[in-house]
């Protein structure tokens, strides 16, 4: 019974820091892999796609994308007020003029998508069929992509409450927003919104309904993985995460 004892006490230990090693190691290789991408000069936002498809917006709101083949930084426009990179690499932005423009077939074309209706201001891309946007006056707005007459009808989704983000999860196209206070929720509906945090946070990036990432007010990124929140690093200034959930870019201050 002793010997039983011992064995089963050993094989829980060798368990419990194999766990611990996988944890710490993954944890390496993400760092590892965050360092390979070199940034340009004040950059304010950052977002990836698959793999090293990485996009950077600079506090002069000129937009970069970083080529994995030139391996250069690659200049693609200007008077950016925000961006947004989709699971399937589609590319949207919002201009200045706070109109919404996606990256056309032309590698260095934009194309404007929206109506003019809306003072769109911050945007989130779930695929090229689906886009979401916030406008100047923190409605929830969403266009979407008719393929009969090749273009995007924008309506209101919510325009009682406020939304500061909205971030589509691509795993689920569940969305979590920032919303009253500048708390992080799941939408349910205009009437329903699941709270997923007691602190306050300026940006979001979702995967799934239960994987986000954010950073909150004291610049703290935090990574919420089925229901529990995880610190990962101070003084940051922007983050995303890949769609496989490998890799977290991070623009520090």
């Amino acid at each position: 019974m002793k010997l039983s004892y011992f064995k089963l006490m050993g094989a829980i230990v060798l368990c419990i820091i194999t766990l611990l090693f996988y944890d710490s190691f993954h944890s390496r290789v993400r760092e590892i892999q965050v360092r390979e991408i070199p940034y340009p000069e004040s950059p304010k936002k950052i977002d990836i796609g698959r793999g090293d498809d990485v996009w950077f917006l600079t506090d002069e709101d000129i937009l970069y994308h970083w080529s994995p083949i030139l391996k250069r930084l690659v200049y693609k426009d200007s008077d950016v007020l925000d961006f947004a990179v989709g699971s399937d690499g589609t590319v949207v932005l919002i201009k200045k003029d706070n109109e919404v423009y996606i990256r056309t077939i032309y590698a260095n074309i934009w194309e404007r998508i929206s109506d003019g209706h809306f003072k769109h201001q911050t945007i989130s891309i779930c695929n090229y069929n689906m886009i979401f946007t916030t406008d100047s006056e923190n409605h929830f707005i969403k266009g979407i992509y008719d393929i009969n007459t090749d273009r995007y009808d924008w309506m209101y989704v919510d325009c009682k409450n406020d939304y500061y983000q909205i971030s589509c999860a691509h795993h689920d196209y569940s969305l979590w927003i920032r919303g009253y206070g500048n708390y992080i929720y799941i939408y349910i509906s205009n009437n329903k919104h699941i709270v997923k945090s007691e602190t306050q946070f300026k940006y979001i990036k979702a995967l799934s309904s239960q994987h986000v990432i954010g950073v909150d007010y004291n610049n703290d990124l935090w990574e919420y993985i089925d229901g529990n929140w995880k610190w990962k690093n101070k003084n940051v200034r922007n983050a995303s995460i890949d769609y496989d959930g490998e890799k977290i870019l991070i623009i520090h201050y």
